[in-house]
């Protein structure tokens, strides 16, 4: 009986709530944004926290359905906005930024501190950014009129700079990204502040555009110099002297460009690229030999990556220049017989994405990552087409949908669990059992129509990228086979007649 009481609770209370999380859920899941970090401090209440260590740990929809229930069952009494607060950052986590968008907002415009309802604006705002609305993300955040405490003060500031970038205003963005540089502003978090590191970043490309270039130089070399520790600052610092490279390679300056490349990590994600450029910063320089050393290393790369393939025309191009017809005509060769390689993967990576395998096998490598790592995909699955989908995945739409899918496709595995419970908990009432499961059918087939409406949306997203790779090798064969014609008409004009 003990049991059986526990069983008839958890259905009473926690799986019903459970029901109607679900079932807001579903109203605003084709909205889903990444989520953004919400300040869990000065949170008292012993079950707010509990739930926010589960967020943490495990499941967010777990977490949510509890706290929900701890909720309506009165135990939350006099936590209204640290609740708030902390209900907005577990929908953001499970993909109901609408619903925490309306959290944010009624917080915001509530009698609470003014901390916590200009923290509740910062939210919003983060969230409207997202949506790609950034005239109103810009109009809430006018709204906060007093410094946050230190992280989220640097998050605010450095939200406005790249709102004012994406509407062209360089000038008025430079005004947010020097206060998010400040020493001053910077010591509060430590000097490895990655916020900072962004802001510095953000700046020396915005003072580009507005045309300090000499400013934003300085800022970009002094960043590319930087003597850091974390992954996500290693490959800031690349992109800072990658930037400065091919900014230099562009202004025909490879003596300069050259010294940028070579501070490049070779085992980081811009190595490629680093790779590509310097054999560049040499050709410019007439020093073709000298390009084919990185060139060479660039082959061997994955044949998937564009720059890779840049790399497959360059170096017969590096031998052509140094009057190695034969090795020319044999790296045009290879590169030829990669790209008909790479389109017949690319034509099987159409076939499994129509086929709905593609996306499933994504869904299913980020709905069984741990909570921490989740949405992160540090590999693509082993499958036709996994590795084309990078660039792809790196796009928010993309991402967002993909998240949509994989947390639909787990709501439909614990709508299951929950009809198999309320079949089986013989002390239900007949009334109550009939009212559950006509709950959960009806979600069922909520979830069914949205689940179909995001794998086909998934799949056009796919299917364009997979088209534009396709149209690009067409492009690289098409050169490659011009470079070999005039290297036979070349040899037939000069030893034809011998």
């Amino acid at each position: 009986m003990h049991l059986l009481r526990r069983l008839e609770k958890k259905l009473s209370h926690k799986t019903t709530t459970g029901l109607i999380v679900l079932a807001m859920n579903l109203t605003f899941a084709s909205g889903a944004l990444q989520a953004e970090p919400v300040s869990w401090q000065q949170i008292d209440h012993p079950l707010i926290r509990a739930a926010q260590f589960d967020l943490m740990l495990g499941d967010p929809f777990d977490a949510l359905t509890q706290l929900k229930a701890d909720e309506l069952q009165g135990r939350l009494t006099g936590s209204s906005a640290h609740l708030q607060l902390v209900l907005g950052g577990m929908y953001l986590a499970f993909g109901s930024h609408h619903k925490a968008a309306e959290i944010f907002e009624a917080v915001g415009n509530s009698d609470q501190p003014q901390h916590l309802r200009e923290l509740a604006w910062l939210r919003l705002a983060q969230v409207q950014h997202q949506r790609q609305q950034p005239d109103k993300a810009l109009a809430t955040l006018g709204r906060i009129s007093a410094d946050l405490p230190s992280q989220p003060q640097q998050e605010r500031l450095l939200l406005t700079a790249m709102l004012l970038m994406q509407k062209q205003q360089f000038k008025e963005a430079v005004v947010y990204l020097r206060q998010l540089g400040q020493k001053s502003l910077v010591q509060q978090l430590s000097e490895k502040s990655v916020w900072a590191t962004y802001g510095r970043f953000n700046l020396g490309v915005s003072l580009f555009r507005q045309g300090a270039e000499k400013e934003g130089i300085d800022l970009l070399t002094e960043l590319g110099e930087d003597a850091v520790e974390t992954e996500e600052s290693r490959a800031l610092r690349d992109k800072a002297n990658l930037t400065l490279a091919y900014h230099y390679l562009k202004n025909n300056d490879p003596v300069k460009a050259q010294t940028y490349f070579v501070k490049t990590r070779l085992q980081g994600p811009m190595s490629n690229k680093a790779l590509l450029g310097l054999g560049r910063a040499y050709s410019a320089k007439q020093l073709h030999k000298k390009s084919l050393v990185p060139w060479l290393k660039l082959v061997k790369q994955n044949p998937s990556d564009p720059s890779v393939q840049d790399g497959l025309l360059a170096v017969p191009f590096a031998f052509g220049k140094l009057d190695a017809y034969k090795q020319a005509l044999a790296y045009y060769q290879q590169a030829l017989a990669s790209f008909k390689k790479e389109m017949e993967h690319v034509r099987e990576a159409e076939a499994a994405v129509n086929s709905g395998i593609l996306v499933d096998q994504l869904a299913r490598v980020v709905g069984n990552q741990a909570e921490s790592e989740r949405w992160t995909l540090g590999e693509l699955p082993n499958s036709p087409g996994g590795r084309y989908l990078w660039q792809l995945f790196a796009t928010h739409e993309f991402q967002e949908t993909l998240k949509n899918y994989a947390r639909l496709r787990l709501s439909m595995g614990k709508l299951e669990e929950w009809s198999s419970e309320i079949d089986e908990n013989q002390g239900l009432a007949p009334q109550h059992r009939q009212k559950l499961m006509k709950k959960v059918a009806s979600l069922q087939g909520k979830v069914i129509g949205m689940v179909e409406d995001l794998q086909s949306h998934l799949k056009v997203l796919a299917l364009e990228v997979l088209d534009s790779r396709k149209q690009r090798l067409v492009g690289y064969a098409g050169e490659a086979r011009f470079s070999m014609a005039q290297i036979y008409d070349y040899a037939a004009k000069r030893w034809g007649d011998r």
